[in-house]
This record gives C-alpha cells, structure tokens and sequence, in this order.
C-alpha cells in the first residue's frame, strides 16, 4: 500500500500549484482509507471514551481526526500549510482541515468526500461554505472555490470524469415506474421481482466501479445506489445494515414486500477486490 500512495504522490509536478496538489491528493489517496470500526461500531460511551483518551492512528483505518491528521502532514511535505479543526461544538467534535492554497484558505473534509472520491463522485466537502456555524464563525476567513474553477484544476492534473452525470440519467430511468417493469419484462406492481432485477443489474454494472473498499463505505455505496436506482414506495420497505458474519462485518440488504408476505435479502461476498451481492432467501 504504501509503494503505490508513494507512486501516486510521485505522478505530482513540480509545476502544479497549491490547489492542484491538494486537489489531487484529496481524490486520488481517497481509496486507501477506510473508516475504523473499532470506532464506528462502539456504542456512544465508548466512542466518548476514544475521544477523550485520544484517537489511536491505526493506520488507514481512520475517524475524522486521524485522516485529518494524515492530510495536514502531507500538505506539510509539499510546503502548503494545514490545519485540522473542530467543524462543530457537539460532545465529539467532527474533525476536518483548512487548508491555505494559493491565494486563500478553505475548508475540505477528506471524512465526509471519502465516499464520492473512492466511488467517482463529485466532491461535496471540497472549498465549499461549510455547513457548520461552530467553524464559520472561528474561521470567518474562508474562501469558497467556484465549482466552474474546481472542474479546471481535475482537467488539468487529468482526474477522470465523475459519474454524476450517467447516475443523473439513470435515476430518471430506474424510477419511471411504468419504464423500469417494462424494461424488466416484468408485471406491474411486482415489487418483490423488480427488487431482484434491480440487485441483479447493480451486481452487472454498479457494484465493483471505483475503489470502495471499508465496510462502512461500502454501505455508503448502498445507500447512493438506493437513492439512484429506487423510489420511494420501494425504499420504505428496503433495509440496509452491516451484518457480523466469521468476525467481519459484512452488508446486508433486503427488501420485505409485508402486503405479500415475501422477503428478499442479500448479502454481499467479496473475492480478489470484486463483490457480489448473494442472494440469502
């Protein structure tokens, strides 16, 4: 792992400014992360209890302050000055970076944009206004990056393009109703079977695009396909979740049609980097 995060790093010009690099290290080392479980699936007494000892560094197995650690260390190897800070005032703060480019400092939370960086999204946390009064009124002085100058910089240090546009398109397929049967050769109203269908083309064409690796990031990935692929009287009845299976946690999805008694579940498999998501009824 850390041969090819020394590749990557080494594809950095020496003509690139601020903002170009830390656009590219945003994105590009995203992969390599993943969120800790140790944290994320302790009870809220004991996250508590990790925060106030102090977050352990386990490597790529990150919380917010860790990776926000990672990243203002890194910037410090190219000269550009960071700084990770409390987003908000609650009992465990969210941590995130400010970062001074090449005429100002913004905001980014490599946290929240793992997700959308692993799977090829756009950002949503990069150089934006944050949502958080905590943060906008310790550090006032934050400049906001214009998207249009954003989609610049990916072009000019070649990130490739995102799929927002394609998911665009197939959200308005996938949840025209009298469409998407039709599409599926299937009958109306049949929602159990549309369901299936559904799993059946995310395990062809959905599941193994980007580099989403974290169990929990892999539920993110679920949760994104539902927003995209369902609507709304299919997502009432779906549940997603991480499931302990052989000491791994593992995602679960189902779907229970209760005016039909019928229960349709997968779990997901993994084998050399792909995934698959198995039927279980």
């Amino acid at each position: 792992m850390e041969k090819e995060i020394d590749r990557i790093i080494s594809e950095i010009k020496a003509t690139w400014s601020k903002d170009e690099i830390i656009r590219f290290l945003y994105v590009k080392l995203a992969p390599f992360f993943k969120r800790d479980l140790n944290y994320f699936m302790a009870e809220d007494d004991e996250k508590y209890r990790q925060y106030q000892q102090g977050f352990i560094n386990r490597g790529f197995d990150i919380v917010c302050s860790t990776i926000s650690d990672y990243y203002v260390k890194l910037f410090s190897e190219f000269g550009i000055e960071a700084k990770k800070v409390a987003a908000n005032s609650a009992k465990i703060p969210l941590f995130a970076v400010i970062v001074k480019g090449n005429h100002s400092w913004f905001y980014i939370d490599p946290l929240n944009d793992l997700f959308h960086n692993q799977y090829g999204l756009n950002t949503t946390e990069f150089g934006v206004l944050p949502h958080y009064k905590t943060l906008n009124n310790n550090y006032p002085f934050l400049d906001v990056l214009p998207s249009e100058y954003v989609r610049d910089i990916d072009k000019k240090i070649q990130l490739p393009e995102t799929l927002d546009s394609f998911f665009q398109e197939l959200h308005m397929e996938m949840t025209e109703r009298n469409y998407v049967f039709d599409f599926f050769g299937l009958e109306k109203e049949d929602y159990t079977a549309l369901f299936d269908k559904k799993i059946e083309f995310i395990n062809k064409y959905l599941l193994n695009k980007g580099q989403v690796n974290g169990p929990f990031e892999r539920i993110s990935l679920y949760l994104f396909l539902e927003r995209m692929l369902f609507f709304k009287k299919e997502k009432k009845n779906i549940l997603i979740k991480l499931v302990k299976e052989d000491l791994q946690y593992i995602p679960y999805i189902e779907y229970a049609n209760h005016n039909k008694n019928q229960v349709s579940s997968y779990i997901e498999e993994e084998k050399d980097g792909n995934y698959t998501l198995v039927r279980k009824k």
